[in-house]
């Protein structure tokens, strides 16, 4: 009798097993790294040199694995460092890809959208576009600029307007459950704004010591959530919602993830998550599953695509040593350099 009861429970536990891994496998998390890389306001070539090192250490970590993971920069921080920024996207492995949107349109935390008019909001936004395009190789590498967040979640109707009449795909500036359009509190994945041809991308939230709070590791150390307690966090939030329709979507800045504990901690829970059948995805990738109706991630939606060298005009001074060298030339980057180092 005992025998039996025995191998009862072993069947049971069995199934749930064999359950539990087809579900990893049938409903996969989906998870999308929003990295800002944050310099800060009238930096100094150390400050500089700082946030590029922190940048590199989120992409190190992130490499082996292949991760997919958007960067959102300013123009100011593309006026100082568009060549590295250019080779961090090129160097990335040909599995994965790094989608660039544009983050704060200046490095000024004092700056606010919300106290311009609907023309200057649109100059700023059409500027910073243009030079977020230019984080490119010339005949190498066309980055497509499709997302935007605005700085300290500022924004207004004047600011949606001039989303649609740029351009703009999306819009990371919503919180699920914090901060978002009306009638769309319980909405985790994107979703069109009414009236608008944009669509808004809710910041994941969980219930931490009784709070709704973003999975933002700024907001974290600034309310001093240490690192463990931010692992936690993300794993926790993963276990709640895996087997369900829902996204992780997690904000991080290079000043925090790439930084000693917090970005052990990173590295610890993109482990954890590939083991347990997460895929990471790009932000473009959720909105159109959104916009399809269709939850499921699709292969070839890279935004970040390698163009036909002999093609490419001659416009910028690595164009000529890319067009010589084909598509087999490799690119290196170092923090410690200013310019981009093509290996032919």
């Amino acid at each position: 009798m005992k025998f039996r009861i025995y191998c009862f429970i072993v069947l049971c536990l069995t199934t749930l097993v064999i359950n539990g891994l087809s579900q990893s496998q049938d409903n996969p998390v989906f998870i999308n790294l929003i990295v800002d890389m944050d310099l800060p306001p009238n930096s100094t070539p150390d400050q500089l040199q700082a946030t590029k090192t922190d940048l590199l250490a989120i992409f190190d970590a992130t490499t082996s694995s292949n991760i997919d993971w958007n960067l959102f920069v300013t123009k100011d921080t593309l006026l100082q460092s568009r060549n590295f920024l250019a080779g961090v996207i090129i160097a990335a492995p040909s599995e994965r890809t790094i989608e660039v949107g544009v983050s704060e349109l200046r490095n000024n935390l004092n700056e606010k959208l919300t106290d311009k008019s609907y023309q200057e909001q649109k100059a700023l936004l059409e500027d910073a576009k243009i030079y977020a395009e230019a984080c490119k190789i010339c005949g190498v590498n066309e980055v497509e600029i499709k997302g935007f967040i605005p700085q300290l979640f500022d924004q207004n109707e004047d600011t949606y307007r001039a989303l649609d009449d740029v351009g703009f795909e999306y819009n990371a500036g919503f919180q699920a459950g914090i901060l978002y359009e009306p009638g769309h509190q319980a909405d985790v994945w994107p979703y069109k704004v009414e009236n608008h041809e944009f669509y808004a991308v809710p910041i994941s939230t969980y219930v931490h010591s009784g709070d709704l709070v973003p999975l933002d590791d700024r907001y974290a150390e600034d309310n001093g959530i240490s690192s463990t307690q931010w692992k936690d966090m993300l794993i926790g939030k993963f276990n709640e919602i895996s087997g369900k329709d829902e996204p992780m979507i997690i904000s991080l800045s290079s000043s925090v993830s790439g930084k000693e504990d917090y970005l052990e901690a990173l590295k610890e829970f993109t482990d954890f998550a590939i083991s347990n059948g997460a895929q990471f995805v790009l932000t473009s990738d959720l909105v159109e599953m959104s916009r399809n109706g269709i939850h499921v991630a699709q292969e070839g939606s890279a935004e970040i695509t390698q163009s036909d060298v002999t093609g490419m005009p001659s416009d910028c001074p690595e164009c000529e040593a890319a067009k010589q060298s084909g598509n087999n030339s490799t690119v290196s980057i170092d923090s410690n350099e200013s310019e981009v180092v093509i290996d032919l």
